[in-house]
């Protein structure tokens, strides 16, 4: 799963700040976009990266990234 494809820029910087342990109104402050922008980027980063919540979805990208450096 390459995930340079996979996920858009924006997706990939929500996605780095939730690793970072940020909340959504966090996420959002720090994007400049809504709260509910924040959510529904985040359906679409789970949907994605086949997972069901935040820590699926770390998961999954660490392990995608991992898998590429191998």
């Amino acid at each position: 799963m390459e995930t340079s494809l996979l996920l858009s820029a924006g997706e990939e910087q929500i996605l780095c700040l939730l690793q970072r342990g940020n909340s959504n109104q966090a996420i959002s402050e720090a994007t400049g976009i809504s709260v509910n922008t924040v959510k529904y980027h985040l359906k679409k980063i789970y949907k994605k990266l086949h997972a069901r919540n935040r820590i699926e979805a770390i998961n999954n990208f660490n392990k995608t990234l991992k898998d590429k450096q191998s």
